[in-house]
């Protein structure tokens, strides 16, 4: 299966690359919404494909209704809501690179783990200890 996200070398998706590419990242859409609406819609679609697990419906849930908060009641200026929703993306994106950080720092161990098991099953003398 391929990303749908641009990848770093290691693997692991570029959240950075994701969230702020002056082009094509999440936050320069967001700032490319001219209407209240526009914004909305947008945020829909992000929220949508940063939380597509089927293990992500709540907090897709929750996300969108908070979302839909900012579109309801209290009216404030578009860039306002643009504020806030960047605020919103910078906590996911760190979240999304810390958590990419502890799953390649549990993958390495865990490689190494059964490096170092290899290489104790093929060590010699630990061999003629067990007979």
């Amino acid at each position: 299966m391929t990303s749908k996200w641009p990848t770093l070398p290691s693997g692991a998706v570029d959240w950075q690359k994701v969230f702020q590419h002056p082009e094509t990242g999440l936050t320069a859409n967001v700032e490319r919404a001219d209407t209240p609406e526009k914004l909305k819609a947008c945020m829909h679609v992000v929220i949508d494909a940063l939380f597509s697990r089927d293990s992500d419906a709540d907090v897709r849930r929750d996300f969108l209704a908070s979302i839909n908060e900012l579109f309801t009641g209290k009216k404030t200026s578009l860039n306002a809501k643009k504020t806030k929703i960047n605020m919103l993306l910078n906590r996911i994106m760190h979240d999304r690179q810390y958590r990419a950080q502890k799953y390649l720092e549990m993958q390495a161990k865990k490689q190494a783990g059964e490096t170092n098991q290899r290489m104790d099953e093929d060590d010699p003398l630990k061999a003629l200890e067990e007979i």
